[in-house]
């Protein structure tokens, strides 16, 4: 299962689940930094899927909210570290275009960092 994070919108949070089909889910938020792990937490539970399951995390790198993009990069390497899983950003707008290639061998190699147009 891959996991994608997407905090560039202000005021939204979009959390993507990948297996077969990609399945997105978003929640209104005033404050992304609080709400942003309950709702990772709250959207793999109401699908009975644990942490250990996620086998790489994609991260929307901006950009968007400067805040927001901080909030979802900072998130998604640390989980990424944590569950010694790779996290793979991507630029908005280009989330298709990205390789979901699931391989449950690739280990964390390093963060992502936030992309902010000048």
């Amino acid at each position: 299962m891959i996991l994608i994070i997407d905090t560039t919108e202000k005021f939204k949070l979009i959390i993507g689940l990948k297996d077969k089909k990609t399945e997105l889910f978003e929640c209104e938020t005033k404050n992304q930094s609080d709400d942003l792990l309950v709702f990772i937490k709250k959207t793999l539970e109401s699908k009975d899927i644990t942490l250990q399951e996620i086998v790489k995390i994609f991260v929307n790198i901006g950009p968007g909210s400067y805040t927001g993009v901080r909030v979802g990069v900072a998130m998604a390497n640390a989980l990424g570290w944590s569950l010694d899983k790779p996290v793979i950003g991507y630029k908005s707008g280009e989330l298709e275009k990205q390789n979901f290639d699931i391989n449950s061998n690739d280990k964390f190699s390093g963060s992502v960092l936030p992309y902010y147009d000048n």
